[in-house]
């Protein structure tokens, strides 16, 4: 009998567990793309060339942009910038995004104004 009730505290666990560990398994890891030049700007996504190699990433209103001179963009737009008002064709970046799929997305961007070393 104390078997049996140890069995079922047992499973109780796993299955109360379960759920905490699938999203834990299923979150996407953050990566970054250092050192980048934008190539293009759009409303919905980013084009940073970097090694010789475009990479595209979208982009949402959840995504961060960090740099000097953001906050008096951001406050010239009203405090609700969009992507192309703070980023131009020729700044650095670098990028950290998920993967989501098929699907770059662009978490942060760390902008350093073109011709300015990092």
């Amino acid at each position: 009998m104390k078997n049996i009730a140890r069995v079922l505290s047992l499973l109780a666990l796993v299955v109360a567990l379960s759920p905490a560990m699938a999203s834990a398994v299923d979150k996407p890891k953050n990566q970054l793309l250092p050192n980048g030049i934008v190539k293009t700007v759009s409303a919905t996504s980013i084009t940073v060339t970097a090694d010789a190699k475009d990479t595209t990433f979208a982009v949402d209103a959840k995504t961060k942009v960090h740099g000097k001179g953001i906050g008096t963009k951001s406050q010239v737009k009203g405090g609700k910038p969009t992507i192309p008002d703070l980023l131009k064709a020729g700044d650095r970046v670098s990028v950290t995004y998920q993967q989501m799929g098929t699907m770059m997305h662009a978490v942060s961007i760390d902008v350093t104004p073109a011709g300015t070393a990092r």
